[in-house]
């Protein structure tokens, strides 16, 4: 999973070639628009080519001789003061030209390849299993993906292109300045293996601070998020002071990681600097005796102190650019490990099958569950019933007892941990899944309604059904009795996750949803257990609609919701202790009718 292989990647945070290899497995995003790319390349190098010939001409030109500013006229004649000036002016354009390409053709390579790492990250989260979530927290994943993306944004857009250009300045510049002297190229190259040296060195810090501050800037996205999702809690207990200090606390963290990251990014640019720029000043004072000694040329002098400049100043940026491509490989890996992770449900290859399935048996034969992150708590516990099809059957019990998990393996959330699970005579594991869950209609305690209208909300039970039919599914869950109130009727807004509606409007939404879908398997849980008793009646009216010949699971401890139910479970630790209907069951004194009377005795008081 995400959570433990990103703990795993913490042990290890030095740059090592490992760590390059798996990231340029992003680059195959960059395969669909490689010719772009390719193009790119070339206005790039034209680019690099056109900046490191302006050396040679402008330290032509600030060291020509006065009488060779006299001479006849002729372009080629790299002598004539007149000759350099109109040739640097046609580099400029042609520099110009080409840079205007580069950013054009890199930003549509950058853009359309960020495009399709977004969509497939999505499709591989949206495809996860629920183990999945149960392991990574949403906000930390939203938090990564958004800020990895955008790392990876300036890196593909900017900093992996300059990084090239650099890198080109760098060697051209030095097969130009040894070409001009290779004695004065000895000494200022003699630098090199120490800057290189010290990039790996510096590299390994900046990469593991960068690390830790994206993983802490996730940790105080989570706070955030939960705090404002559960604004109206934290609002009821008085708690704004303390989720501010949460908050603090995080950000505090952040803050400190993020100046550390400074001090070594800049101790790493300062070392540079110096080391670059002392050399410099050791070329100058060599190039100068040289000049003296007659052995180097005025024009060679400037043309090599230019090159040097630019090589030094090159360098400077490669060692700055090397800083954010460091926390991009970091933010490679991890997505990566999404990208790379196997997924329920392969949005690429989701075959439009339309198969009927329970049309025979449900049986649970023999089937225990519990989590795997614990597995010395038995949830369920070897229970073989069967459920039968066409009938409603309710399923009751205290609280924990594992009526929940019931509803969450037929949905396959999750797997037994061991029998198995027979639809109509066949493993349900061997269904598609897609299909399998086509057939199911859920209707939760907790309604979660999305942004848009009550309309939208009610055709995400099937989004290929039309308006009439979305409309009839309102009229028989009875949602018209609350829309005619308002001014915008059934497209009015909901709000963020149906804030402006009650719970029995949103659970009318939801049975109008299941209604659309119209499943051969219908699992309310704990429907209506929120409920005061007239809004109850009110969604039990539009529930005894959808109810009616179908098949149905009701989970719920309000008993007096099921008494008309055609088989009754009674779940007790995980184990059927009980079944039959509501009057065999109150006959047999059992837990049942314990529960019954206790819940009964309550009311009446």
């Amino acid at each position: 999973m995400f959570i433990n292989s990103r703990k795993k990647s913490q042990k290890n945070e030095s740059i090592n070639f490992s760590s390059w290899k798996k990231s340029s497995a992003i680059f195959k995003y960059l395969k669909p628009y490689r010719w772009f790319y390719i193009i790119g390349l070339i206005t790039l190098l034209i680019s690099s080519l056109s900046s490191i010939i302006f050396p040679y001409l402008l330290g032509g030109l600030l060291g020509v001789n006065s009488s060779e500013k006299e001479a006849q006229f002729s372009l080629t004649d790299l002598n004539n003061i007149n000759s350099l000036f109109i040739l640097l002016l046609i580099l400029f354009v042609v520099q110009s030209i080409a840079s205007f390409f580069r950013i054009y053709l890199f930003g549509i390579v950058t853009e359309n390849s960020l495009r399709d790492i977004r969509e497939n990250v999505f499709k591989k989260l949206i495809g996860q299993n629920i183990t999945f979530y149960d392991e990574n927290k949403v906000g930390e994943l939203q938090s990564r993906v958004s800020s990895d993306i955008s790392l990876l944004t300036e890196t593909f857009n900017t900093t992996l292109a300059e990084f090239l250009r650099q890198i080109l300045t760098v060697l051209l510049g030095i097969i130009f300045i040894t070409f001009i002297s290779w004695k004065l190229s000895l000494i200022m190259l003699a630098i090199v293996p120490l800057v290189a040296i010290s990039t790996v060195f510096f590299g390994k810090f900046i990469k593991k601070i960068s690390k830790q501050a994206q993983d802490q800037s996730a940790n105080s996205n989570i706070v955030l998020l939960e705090s404002l999702n559960g604004i109206r809690n934290v609002k009821a207990m008085v708690n704004e002071v303390f989720e501010f200090q949460r908050f603090k606390k995080s950000t505090d963290k952040l803050n400190q990681l993020g100046k550390i990251n400074a001090i070594w990014r800049g101790l790493f640019a300062g070392f540079i600097i110096l080391v670059m720029f002392g050399s410099i000043i050791f070329v100058i004072w060599n190039g100068m005796k040289m000049v003296n000694e007659n052995t180097l040329s005025n024009a060679e002098f400037f043309q090599f102190l230019l090159y040097t400049v630019m090589i030094a100043a090159s360098f400077g940026g490669i060692s700055s650019l090397m800083g954010t491509i460091q926390k991009a490989v970091g933010a490679t890996e991890r997505l990566l490990e999404i990208l790379n992770s196997k997924v329920e449900i392969d949005i690429k290859n989701i075959t439009n099958t339309s198969k009927s399935i329970f049309l025979n048996n449900i049986h649970f034969k023999n089937v225990s569950f519990y989590y795997p992150k614990r597995p010395d708590l038995e949830i369920l516990k070897c229970i073989d019933i069967q459920i039968p099809i066409g009938k409603q059957t309710a399923i009751v019990g205290s609280s924990g007892a594992g009526k929940s998990t019931i509803a969450q393996l037929l949905l396959r959330f999750y797997k037994p941990s061991k029998g198995k699970i027979i639809i109509d005579n066949q493993n349900y594991l061997s269904y598609d899944l897609i299909n399998y869950r086509s057939n199911i209609s859920l209707v939760p305690q907790e309604i979660f309604l999305f942004g848009g209208s009550i309309f939208d909300n009610i055709l995400y039970g099937s989004n290929s059904a039309n308006s009439e039919k979305v409309l009839q599914a309102a009229k028989i869950a009875n949602v018209d009795e609350f829309t005619t109130q308002f001014k915008d009727g059934i497209y009015t807004l909901v709000g963020d996750r149906g804030v402006q509606l009650s719970g029995g409007q949103k659970q009318r939404i939801a049975i109008a949803r299941a209604i659309l879908k119209n499943p051969s398997l219908l699992i309310l849980d704990e429907a209506t257990s929120a409920l005061d008793n007239i809004t109850e009646n009110i969604v039990q009216d539009a529930l005894n609609k959808l109810l009616k010949n179908r098949t149905s699971i009701i989970i719920t401890h309000r008993l007096s919701s099921i008494k008309d139910a055609e088989n009754i479970l009674v779940l007790e630790n995980g184990e059927f202790t009980e079944n039959g209907t509501h009057d065999f069951l109150i006959a047999q004194k059992g837990a049942y009718y314990q529960l019954y009377h206790s819940q009964k005795y309550s009311i009446e008081n």
